[in-house]
């Protein structure tokens, strides 16, 4: 199906983008073993994506371009190298579609053999079956007992909640038991991150059992390169990492809003400082809580050797880089004293549109899953 918003130099600019993806893939998974083929825009409302061999053609649905992240689109454009990978270099022809060949590719393509993949479930209603649905389910009341208007009431649940969720993650390490990592992107593609979303990105990062990676990306709507935070790990890790953020960044705009009502006309361009003083005060009160833990009963997370080794496995190539801290102003220690007062309460769906922890109406979950969905027909 044909999108009005999409024009023929926009078309040209994804096509371009999709060459490039093809180049590093090619180079950086498969030692340049493919061809270059001739790909194209098609516009499908049924598949996402395909491979024709007998034209050496791989095409993408425009509609998928659309309407997913980047990183989706780039999952599907490894999926049609590995049936191109198959068919050019393995030299398989007996096997089918998805057969044993085609995932041994998907493996070096780093991509699901999944054409596509669900998403996970953080407050869903059905009836707990697994040990992460179970634990989830625990934490989820503990996260509505933080709606006390008693804030040591709503402090000790919250307690109680990452401790449930440390015990549950040092168990799945201790025991090696079996985990499916996957990946999701969180916010909008930026060509520069303030000092305050490198904070956020370390909160995740060491509270909330996921590894984060600012990487290169691509907002096709928009045509514009830059960076985007993507977060790797566990199912149930990646709910809660994606709504701890969700959750934050809804709470920095309404805490603003709050502030500059009561702040002098002189701090009121000190917005990112402030930001950066929130989320730096939460990661102390974070801290704390983890030094308690620890101190108390003897519970350290030190980190998961499997999904370092699959974040490592995807992301072959990586650059660490340091970021300036924020201005050190009056305003920023505003920011800090609010943020250790945060207390990350109940799932936003639940929540009402008061600024005092919850989503201004209006605004949405600022996050999108890195996976191939169904295409969606516009009206």
């Amino acid at each position: 199906m044909k999108h009005p918003e999409v024009t023929g130099a926009l078309r040209t600019a994804w096509n371009r983008q999709l060459y490039h993806g093809w180049t590093h893939y090619n180079t950086i998974y498969l030692s340049g073993a493919l061809q270059r083929p001739l790909i194209q825009i098609g516009r499908s409302v049924k598949e996402l994506g395909s491979w024709d061999g007998a034209r050496r053609l791989l095409t993408l649905s425009e509609g998928h371009i659309w309407q997913h992240p980047w990183p989706s689109v780039l999952e599907t454009l490894r999926h049609e190298m590995a049936h191109q990978y198959v068919q050019e270099v393995l030299q398989v022809r007996d096997e089918p579609p998805h057969g044993p060949a085609f995932r041994q590719a998907c493996e070096r393509l780093r991509c699901s053999p999944c054409p596509r993949a669900l998403p996970g479930r953080l407050a869903g209603a059905d009836t707990p079956q697994t040990e992460e649905d179970r634990t989830l389910l625990k934490v989820k009341k503990l996260m509505a007992l933080a709606d006390s208007p008693n804030q040591n009431e709503a402090q000790a649940a919250m307690n109680k909640a990452h401790s449930l969720l440390l015990k549950y993650n040092l168990d799945a390490v201790d025991l090696d038991r079996e985990r499916q990592f996957s990946t999701r992107c969180l916010g909008e593609v930026k060509g520069r991150w303030a000092p305050y979303e490198y904070r956020l990105a370390s909160i995740l990062n060491e509270f909330f059992f996921v590894l984060v990676f600012a990487a290169q990306s691509y907002d096709a709507r928009k045509n514009r390169s830059g960076k985007m935070l993507q977060i790797y790990g566990a199912p149930e890790n990646l709910n809660m990492a994606e709504y701890v953020y969700a959750y934050l960044t809804g709470l920095l705009d309404a805490l603003w809003v709050q502030y500059r009502a009561q702040a002098p006309p002189r701090m009121l361009r000190g917005r990112q400082q402030y930001f950066a003083g929130v989320l730096t005060g939460f990661y102390q009160k974070l801290r704390g809580q983890a030094q308690d833990l620890q101190e108390q009963h003897a519970l350290v997370w030190k980190g998961d050797s499997r999904l370092k080794a699959y974040f490592k496995h995807h992301n072959p190539r990586t650059i660490t880089r340091y970021s300036r801290g924020a201005r050190q102003t009056r305003v920023y220690q505003d920011g800090i004293l609010k943020g250790r007062q945060i207390t990350i309460r109940q799932p936003l769906q639940d929540a009402g549109p008061e600024p005092g922890g919850y989503l201004p109406e209006g605004r949405s979950l600022r996050s999108a899953r890195c996976t191939a969905y169904p295409l969606e027909e516009k009206p």
